[in-house]
């Protein structure tokens, strides 16, 4: 049963956020939050509800300038998108992966984003694919690359008077491909034991642009920079994407839980590190 608490319901960001400053709990699908307070793990006496706030709603896409998206949508209306399926192959495979449809269906980018959750579906798709987020509060708004989003483990860039309001990612030139990996206990509604997400733009042969993510590596989403130096501006081939599945080892931090040992993550790394970028240059070739 869920403790009783006072619920507010906001029309405007201000609003939100003052309400946020207050010590409130903010709530948009309520897919987590509801959970913990289900569990006794959160007992906040004043939840924010702030589906009703015009600028955290809405989504767009415009070939220059890419997506623009409210915090407030959701893993399904990404899932059910042409525009993501077609551009923003990475960013499909993960929300699509998000437990099962009702979830996906009340979840939301923001709420996934904030959450935080090392093994979260959609952040590394967007990482890889350059998102960046604009935070709201009292003062104004400003904009945070994704991935400097994240301090640590629950903590993130991010003041107690502010809110995500929006995520905007760049439009893929020709010539690229992503691709996301999640490797589970069991085909559906499961947690990632480990995600790699991959992102590449070809020059021919040459690997112009490379971006990857990890997710449940460490204890935050992360770039893999370290190993995006190494494949940079070399041409592919077999042995180029073997030591990137070595490198990638050296720069990862995953812990071992009841669910998987450390040893084995990175067992599953360097493999699947390799199967992301294969997959995401083939769909770079293909355009």
């Amino acid at each position: 049963m869920l403790p009783k608490f006072d619920l507010y319901m906001p029309r405007t960001i201000q609003e939100a956020c003052r309400l946020k400053a207050e010590g409130a709990e903010v709530v948009a699908g309520g897919t987590d939050v509801f959970v913990n307070m289900h569990g006794g793990k959160d007992r906040t006496a004043k939840v924010v509800d702030v589906k009703g706030v015009p600028e955290l709603q809405g989504h767009t896409f415009d070939p220059e300038r890419g997506l623009d998206l409210g915090a407030l949508t959701t893993h399904r209306e990404i899932e059910l998108w042409d525009v993501i399926r077609e551009r923003y192959p990475a960013m499909f495979e993960g929300c699509s992966r998000v437990g099962s449809v009702q979830i996906r269906t009340r979840g939301t980018l923001g709420g996934n984003i904030c959450n935080g959750a090392p093994s979260a579906d959609s952040i590394g798709p967007m990482l890889v694919h350059d998102a960046r987020v604009t935070v709201a509060g009292l003062n104004g708004t400003r904009e945070v690359p994704l991935k400097d989003f994240y301090r640590g483990l629950k903590k993130l860039d991010m003041g107690p008077d502010e809110l995500l309001a929006r995520i905007r990612i760049p439009a893929p030139p020709d010539h690229s491909g992503s691709h996301y990996i999640k490797y589970t206990r069991r085909k559906a509604m499961d947690l990632a034991l480990l995600g790699v997400s991959a992102y590449v733009e070809l020059d021919g042969d040459v690997l112009k642009k490379v971006r990857l993510a990890l997710t449940t590596a460490a204890p935050v989403p992360m770039r893999a920079e370290k190993t995006e130096a190494l494949l940079t501006g070399q041409s592919v081939s077999a042995s180029l994407l073997a030591a990137a599945g070595k490198t990638v080892l050296e720069e990862s931090h995953p812990r071992s839980s009841w669910r998987s040992s450390a040893e084995f993550r990175l067992a599953l790394l360097e493999e699947l590190t390799v199967q992301a970028l294969e997959k995401a240059i083939g769909r770079a070739k293909e355009k």
